[in-house]
């Protein structure tokens, strides 16, 4: 098998036409220095979130705890996880800056996300060197003396022994994996089949004593498969340690996340998407992982961050926008300081009019943000004209205020030029900008403390600095150990609510405050279990003394803590997976064996079979009559759910075919049988669990006495205890796969009268 064939197509479309050359200088920077009131490096940064200002503070943020250079590999690995899909390459004229990609777009192909896995691993200190598969791209880092293989697209990573490392193991390099793929690989994954996910062996979601193994490392969460991993190792081949791929580039070049505001400027991130406010150059279609929320439901890195957005709405993985909004203070005479340049224009009356009444007035004003333009409107009382420029004042375009975003698309920043000839009134811009949403400074459960700063506390005079979060609070009813065993996954929302109100928190600071610290509690109602809040935004606002700060969201109110709520955590994210797994608990148990009703052969035609075979046609078109055994009964007597070790359908075969093995499937019938009747095989359900016949040769002897094969249905008993599932019957039937099968029809010979049992093992304390 190869490479899933969604990712390999993903990555040879993306690198079409792609190209590595330099980024293109900040022609507007200067303009900057002509802000007198601008304030510079405006950062808001809760204690757990990463700091995504620039590269090193990525990678200082996220590695805080790491003690080894596997866990910090680990760390890194996960806030790529978390804060990209993959989808086809974003790309700008000159190529976009890693820095930029993270906190703008949130997607890119296998070459591009390694580019910024590597240019992360940079930061550290360590060497790197892409490596080609065919249709895909990979990525080593270089350190503690060797190669290892981290895959932030395919969403995998492999231990290896290690002797000489003080935990005994280290993170494979891909020399490894190809010269020992059965040990490192094939032998080291178990495939969980109803979440389709794998994990690595004795590291799984599921039971260790008492406690969950929830914050298991879900891997290949989107389909691919070790076999094809395997494959294309055998024809990698090493490209080097170049500074980019695909378009990213490691160098931040003039690209800056800083936020820097002048009074009257307010900037918004949310964790929200406005309907066709997102840019990808072009592209005629909006930016989505197709991959919908496989890679958020079963991932403790990404999916408790995620959960909360996948309510009512939700299609996909995608973009969020934020606002950049401009409105000064036109009664404050010092609303000047705010301005690029200031023409012929004085303040009076609250308004903007020209000094020399015979000439006109003109003010220019910068758009900026680290974020993408993708949207802009804006309105003002006298305008006499407007116009826009990308070029840092070069070139100009009259524009129609009302909607210029077709001329600021794809730009972190412009320059507009108001002209003035009587007086101007009501000044008011608003850019729409695109974010990546879980770049943004997020709110854990439990205890947050935010750290407000700014490069130079003086710059901010006698204005204000305001900071809001807007957030809507939650909970779980029941805990990872109930999600388990009633077979949900970690991060779907199981059993989880978010209020409909909306929480707001909202700071002003001063000049003489900065810098700044301040808690935001989220708490967790006693006997209810932590979830992450859902974020709604958080804004910066710089106003001058008399200015009010922008509407809060209706019906919002302040944080309300009840005499029961508690401070709960959930496990800091970017570590999930550095630790070794706890070793499972083995518990003793007992076994219960209940002897079910005997059923009866039936076919989809409706006749009576007349042998005792089983059988299923490959396809519609194939001439065999369908063939299954129902099995009545009644289960008396279950175990408590959490009693429960695991259930296992037992049934007799005495012949299998000839030329393969065969998959049998155990079903659980929506209705209710008669016993010795025709049944609606619409009716029969779904597999519930699956097990392999082997071949039997046509010489040699029937199984005599009968040979037991087992079932594994410990899901759907789990399920007809918690009462979700009403049982009516199982049925017994041959699920065709090429894979076990090689595309014969297959056929199962049972005794005339089959003795089936349901085998029920329980934990004995």
């Amino acid at each position: 098998m190869s490479i899933c064939v969604r990712s390999l197509m993903l990555c040879i479309l993306g690198v079409i036409g792609l190209t590595s050359v330099a980024v293109a200088a900040d022609v507007l920077a200067p303009h900057e220095a002509s802000i007198k009131g601008l304030v510079r490096g405006i950062k808001v940064l809760p204690d757990k979130a990463a700091d995504c200002s620039s590269l090193k503070s990525i990678v200082d943020s996220v590695t805080r705890g790491c003690q080894t250079n596997d866990e910090k590999a680990i760390a890194i690995y996960n806030f790529m996880r978390l804060t990209h899909y993959h989808r086809a390459y974003p790309s700008e004229p000159g190529g976009i800056p890693v820095l930029k990609e993270i906190n703008c777009y949130g997607w890119s192909l296998c070459g591009g996300l390694h580019a910024e896995q590597s240019a992360l691993w940079r930061e550290l200190g360590w060497n790197w060197r892409f490596v080609g598969w065919p249709g895909h791209t990979t990525v080593e880092a270089f350190y503690d003396g060797r190669w290892h293989y981290l895959d932030v697209f395919l969403k995998f990573y492999a231990w290896m022994p290690d002797p000489n490392h003080p935990s005994g193991r280290t993170i494979a390099g891909e020399d490894d994996l190809a010269s020992n793929p059965q040990e490192l690989l094939l032998d080291s994954f178990v495939t969980d089949p109803s979440r389709k996910v794998m994990y690595a062996k004795g590291n799984e979601f599921a039971m260790f004593g008492t406690r969950a193994n929830w914050q298991a490392p879900a891997f290949l969460v989107c389909g691919d498969d070790l076999p094809g991993i395997v494959e294309a190792l055998r024809h990698k081949n090493r490209v080097g340690p170049e500074p980019g791929w695909g378009g990213m580039q490691h160098a931040t070049g003039s690209y800056s996340a800083d936020v820097n505001l002048a009074p009257g400027f307010a900037l918004t991130s949310t964790w929200d998407k406005a309907e066709g406010a997102w840019y990808w150059a072009d592209s005629k279609v909006a930016p989505c992982h197709t991959c919908g929320n496989k890679e958020i439901r079963n991932s403790p890195e990404k999916g408790p961050i995620a959960e909360p957005y996948l309510g009512p709405g939700w299609d996909c993985e995608s973009y969020a926008n934020g606002q950049l909004a401009f409105q000064p203070d036109l009664s404050n005479p010092d609303a000047l300081q705010s301005f690029v340049a200031a023409e012929n224009v004085k303040i009076t009356d609250g308004a903007l009019a020209p000094i020399d009444p015979a000439k006109p007035g003109r003010i220019s004003v910068l758009l900026k943000s680290p974020y993408i333009m993708t949207q802009a409107s804006g309105s003002a009382d006298g305008l006499e004209l407007f116009e826009v420029s990308i070029d840092g004042g070069k070139s100009w375009n009259a524009a129609d205020m009302k909607d210029f975003g077709s001329l600021v698309g794809g730009q972190v920043e412009a320059l507009i030029r108001l002209t003035i000839k009587d007086r101007l009134r009501n000044l008011s811009v608003r850019a729409t900008v695109q974010n990546n949403p879980f770049a943004l400074p997020y709110l854990s459960p439990g205890k947050n403390t935010i750290a407000v700063s700014v490069n130079d506390s003086a710059a901010l005079g006698q204005n204000k600095l305001v900071v809001t979060y807007a957030y809507r609070t939650g909970s779980r009813r029941k805990s990872y150990e109930q999600l388990f065993l009633e077979g949900k996954e970690i991060a779907r929302g199981h059993d989880a609510s978010w209020d409909e109100q909306p929480t707001v928190v909202e700071k002003i600071f001063s000049a003489k405050d900065l810098p700044a610290k301040f808690e935001i509690d989220i708490t967790t109602p006693k006997g209810q279990y932590p979830v992450y809040p859902r974020m709604l935004f958080v804004r910066r606002e710089v106003l001058s003394p008399n200015q009010q700060s922008l509407p809060l969201p209706e019906g919002a109110s302040q944080p309300k803590v009840a005499p029961n709520d508690e401070l709960l955590t959930l496990p800091n994210p970017f570590l999930t997976g550095i630790a070794s797994p706890s070793p499972k608990v083995v518990r003793p148990t007992r076994v219960v064996t209940i002897e079910l009703n005997l059923g009866h052969f039936v076919a989809k035609s409706g006749q009576v079979p007349a042998g005792d075979h089983l059988r299923w046609p490959k396809n519609n078109n194939e001439q065999v009559e369908s063939i299954a055994f129902l099995i009545p009964g009644e289960l008396k007597n279950l175990p408590p759910l959490k009693d429960l070790a695991a259930a296992r359908l037992i049934f007799p075969a005495t012949r299998a075919h000839e030329k393969a093995p065969t998959k049998m499937g155990v079903t659980a019938l929506r209705s209710p049988l008669v016993a010795n009747h025709p049944f609606d095989f619409n009716q029969l359900g779904n597999v519930v669990g699956t097990v392999i016949v082997p071949k039997l040769s046509d010489d040699a002897a029937a199984w005599s006495p009968p040979k037991e094969f087992k079932v594994d249905v410990t899901a759907q008993i789990r399920s007809i205890i918690l009462g979700e599932t009403k049982f009516h019957g199982f049925s017994l039937r041959v699920v065709p796969d090429r894979g076990i099968d090689d595309g014969w029809t297959v056929r199962i010979q049972l005794p005339k009268q089959p003795r089936i049992l349901l085998e029920v093992e329980t934990y004995e304390n």
